[in-house]
């Protein structure tokens, strides 16, 4: 099959990429004809000034169901039978994935029209929000197609086919190697906060960075015009990203937690567990108080050891404590090496609050979570803990270190 639509020709400069938004990055590709991702992309365009040997253009286009069982391989392939992630090496879950108009999965062809790699992006539209994962690459192809083009027409496609619906697309990139890392910086996906330790590749404990790329709207039109307000350890994460973005005043709060030790006594005897076993091993904890709404829920993966994806809901300091140490004694029974929680940006106590618990700040993440009844974005911190030393041989692109250098950890 020939891809006939959505053809790129012409040249372009390799300093005219690392935009920092959106539109700067498809303000590039203006000239050239841009067709929908959904009916494939070739990538007739040449990068100038490159320092690289020649290698081919991919042809990417969309998986079908029956792409399954190949893309399975090329996880098998490259993580050796280890993917932590089981959904994604099971042909079946794989095939429903591809059908779901939520999950896009680009594949990229060599000129034969044979698969040679994928990248897979999932998209919260409620949220506003799109997530980057498995940037992939069989072996017989690595040195032979250019990933750099692959990724950059990744991020045509998918930027300029959900340009009004998608405003923030995110990613969390190995650091075993920087070649990802870099590729997506060429887009203006750039680092903004840190997973120490989160992930398990190849059997070994590996860091992830969180990459990031916005249109302007997010954070001009759309963000919160309140003022954050963040506890001091918070500050150099701040200072980070405003000298990215330019984010306006902030305020500090070196605040002390003062809690009313009966209420806690009477929080803590309310409590109550549920777990909720999934497909491939995840389980949902859910930590909740009797006749209350207040709750704390987060994502158990026990492949890496490591809660995420956490959510919670309180009407006091007091019952947030409870529910924090009470995530802290989750993660000590379930041998958890890494857990972590977006931390609103406006709420200096409850930050303070998981300071307290052993979390720290590794992340001022702007715009990061959509009120949908406000029609705003507003700010988070990412709060985390880990165990353990990070590697001494994490690989990060200029940036990553420099946010690294900022939160101490290099």
């Amino acid at each position: 099959m020939t891809i006939e639509q959505g053809i790129l020709f012409n040249t372009i400069l390799s300093d005219e990429f690392f935009p920092d938004y959106t539109a700067q990055f498809l303000e590039l590709f203006k000239k050239f004809i841009i067709e929908d991702i959904r009916k494939g992309i070739d990538l007739k365009f040449k990068i100038l000034n490159r320092n690289h040997r020649k290698k081919t253009s991919p042809i990417l286009k969309l998986a079908k169901p029956q792409d399954a069982r190949e893309i399975v391989s090329i996880y098998m392939e490259l993580y050796n039978g280890t993917y932590p992630y089981k959904e994604i090496i099971d042909e079946v879950e794989v095939g429903m994935m591809i059908n779901n108009p939520d999950i896009q999965w680009i594949l990229f062809m060599d000129q034969n029209e044979k698969i040679a790699g994928c990248i897979t992006f999932v998209l919260d539209f409620k949220g506003k929000k799109g997530y980057i994962r498995g940037f992939m690459l069989k072996k017989q192809y690595q040195g032979k197609i250019d990933t750099i083009k692959a990724m950059i027409g990744s991020m045509i496609g998918m930027c300029f086919t959900y340009k009004d619906e998608i405003l923030v697309w995110y990613v969390e990139n190995r650091t075993a190697h920087a070649k990802s890392q870099y590729s997506m910086r060429i887009c203006g996906i750039s680092p903004i906060a840190f997973y120490p330790n989160k992930d398990v590749f190849n059997n070994k404990v590996e860091s992830d960075l969180m990459q990031i790329l916005y249109d302007e709207r997010a954070l001009q039109k759309y963000r919160s015009k309140k003022i954050p307000i963040i506890i001091p350890d918070a500050l150099n994460c701040f200072l980070f990203s405003d000298n990215k973005y330019n984010l306006g005043p902030v305020k500090i709060d070196d605040l002390k937690i003062i809690l009313d030790k009966n209420k806690l006594t009477r929080i803590k005897e309310n409590l109550v567990r549920e777990v909720n076993k999934h497909k491939f091993g995840y389980e949902t904890i859910k930590i909740s108080l009797k006749n209350s709404n207040s709750y704390f829920k987060f994502l158990h993966t026990p492949t890496v050891q490591n809660f995420e994806k956490t959510e919670y809901n309180v009407k006091s300091l007091e019952e947030l404590n409870i529910l924090v140490q009470e995530f802290k004694k989750c993660a000590l029974e379930l041998n958890i090496r890494y857990m972590e929680v977006f931390v609103s940006a406006y709420k200096p106590d409850h930050q303070k609050i998981f300071l307290d618990a052993g979390l720290s700040p590794r992340g001022y993440v702007p715009s990061w979570h959509y009120n949908r009844k406000k029609n705003v974005f507003e700010d988070c911190i990412l709060f985390n803990e880990f165990k353990g030393q990070i590697d001494k041989n994490i690989q990060l692109i200029s940036e990553g270190k420099e946010l690294l250098n900022c939160l101490n950890l290099i």
